[in-house]
């Protein structure tokens, strides 16, 4: 890791970990606080998903996937975060469970790609693209 700190790692850390957390208790309110407001999410194995800009769009698009699954279980491990003044590269690999409406019950293995920055004092991510590595 290139000018940083032990505390800006384990903040970076801290917002992954938030995230993963606020997923799994459903808090659109402690998700959102997590983007930038002009972050892009993208997920380009789902053409719904594959180009989302904006935390207001990013934050539509959760609420509607909160309401069509009523449980998520996620967890977000980071593998790697280089952090250079105030921005972080991370990757992350992901367990999640996850529960629709029907009862239909999906496990799926991920990785995220993260870009987060320093805003006021706190890692935001402004840009994260998750992609598929293994369903059942």
């Amino acid at each position: 890791m290139a000018d940083t700190t032990i505390a800006d790692e384990l903040a970076v850390r801290g917002t992954i970990e938030r995230y993963s957390d606020a997923v799994c208790r459903h808090d659109a309110a402690a998700i959102e606080a997590l983007w930038a407001e002009d972050a892009r999410w993208s997920v380009p194995d789902m053409p719904e998903l594959a180009e989302v800009k904006g935390r207001a769009a990013i934050m539509e698009k959760f609420r509607a996937a909160q309401a069509f699954f009523p449980f998520t279980f996620l967890i977000c491990v980071p593998g790697y975060i280089e952090i250079a003044q105030d921005r972080a590269v991370a990757r992350s690999y992901t367990t999640e469970i996850i529960r629709d409406r029907d009862g239909n019950t999906r496990r799926a293995a991920g990785v995220y790609e993260d870009v987060l920055a320093r805003r006021n004092g706190r890692w935001l991510f402004t840009e994260r693209v998750w992609r598929l590595l293994d369903a059942a």
